[in-house]
């Protein structure tokens, strides 16, 4: 990495005390990288999609009007023009959302429920990547879902002779494990950074943490009968993959990332379990579990031990823990951000190695997701391995 890059990436240093550190709002990716992480056709995503199809639903409508002044049949062509205008609110939700910006996207996301296949996503090349959509068994006791988890492994992977980082990453609430490889984008992103040698090749390993009986399960173990959350990232997930994959089974080579509800679970998790997680990659993060929360824990003592703004001043930790924090830009007013700031706020006065990043023009969307992505992966990178 070059000197400048290196400069524009420095971590947040720690401020006085109750102070909080500027975010950075700048594009500090080489323009290269930023061109070929958007180098994947989005139409699906793009606001020109939704206009062509309201221009389509106007032409049906006018057509349709005509129609009935005229004494012809009206109703067929009136049909058309309602369907469009349905595609135009669905084509404009996805448009602001950015849940699937691509027709690879798509594909994940049929895939994940079992329409269609990957096609060349599957096979990876020198260049890129390959998505594989596994099933880790689960026991019943832990009352989680067979669900597809997703796991991407880097290009020119050989599980022979090389040794591999994992990053894992948590989808929000709603969602589901395709999130990341969909929404995300997440497999072409480390496809960029490898090739621009900003991160080493590395795993991705992207599983579905709702419950049996719970969606909202803020990554938790329940204490009222439902699914057993942490249990099974730690007991079974990591096992799993450490088992099944060429990993770098330490914790110093394990990162732990999210968005939003997966945020604070990658928070929560990371912090509370160093002797398993490294760097922690908090997109959109919460510091308390929430309704969910409520939702899976019985007392105010059991919420009180997940609520990281009050454990975190004291908590005891190995090792510096290394924290990526990016909130959108356009919603440093909100609550979530509020909560970020205090975050941000605790990590800074610890002295916690700490990037914090605000996405101008972005909202709470898998956008922003997105668009954070590469700096969270980057960041991890300059930490991989660091005692």
């Amino acid at each position: 990495m070059g000197k400048g890059l290196a400069s524009a990436f420095a971590s947040v240093g720690a401020p006085a005390q109750g102070a909080l550190p500027t975010p950075d709002t700048a594009q500090t990716l080489p323009p290269a990288v930023l061109r070929a992480l958007h180098d994947q056709s989005h139409w699906l995503g793009s606001w020109w999609t939704v206009a062509a199809l309201g221009v389509l639903a106007a032409g049906l409508a006018s057509a349709a009007v005509l129609r009935w002044r005229g004494g012809g049949r009206a109703w067929p062509t009136a049909i058309a023009a309602t369907g469009a205008l349905a595609l135009v609110a669905m084509a404009g939700i996805n448009a602001y959302a950015g849940y699937v910006p691509s027709v690879a996207a798509a594909q994940v996301v049929l895939a994940g429920h079992g329409i269609g296949g990957l096609g060349s996503q599957s096979v990876g090349t020198a260049r890129t990547g390959a998505l594989h959509a596994v099933h880790v068994p689960v026991p019943a006791a832990l009352h989680m879902p067979d669900a597809t988890t997703w796991v991407y492994t880097p290009p020119g992977y050989d599980p022979a002779s090389t040794r591999y980082p994992v990053v894992y990453l948590i989808h929000g609430e709603p969602g589901t494990s395709s999130d990341w490889v969909a929404g995300g984008d997440a497999a072409h992103t480390v496809d960029v950074l490898t090739d621009a040698g900003l991160v080493p090749p590395m795993i991705l390993v992207s599983p579905d943490v709702n419950g049996v009986t719970e969606t909202d399960t803020e990554c938790l173990d329940s204490t009222r009968g439902g699914p057993q959350v942490e249990t099974y990232l730690l007991d079974v997930l990591v096992p799993w993959v450490d088992d099944h994959l060429a990993t770098i089974p330490d914790p110093e080579h394990r990162i732990l990332g999210g968005m939003s509800a997966g945020a604070y679970c990658a928070v929560d998790q990371g912090l509370r379990h160093q002797d398993v997680f490294s760097t922690i990659l908090a997109i959109m993060p919460y510091v308390n579990p929430g309704e969910g929360g409520r939702d899976m824990l019985s007392t105010s003592a059991e919420l009180a031990a997940h609520d990281v703004a009050s454990y975190l001043p004291d908590l005891t930790l190995p090792r510096p823990v290394p924290v990526f924090v990016d909130v959108p830009g356009d919603d440093r007013q909100s609550e979530e951000a509020a909560q970020a700031a205090t975050l941000v706020r605790l990590l800074a006065a610890r002295g916690e190695p700490l990037e914090y990043r605000a996405e101008p023009h972005q909202h709470h969307t898998w956008t922003m997701a997105r668009t954070a992505l590469p700096y969270a992966l980057a960041f991890a990178a300059r930490h991989l391995g660091r005692p």
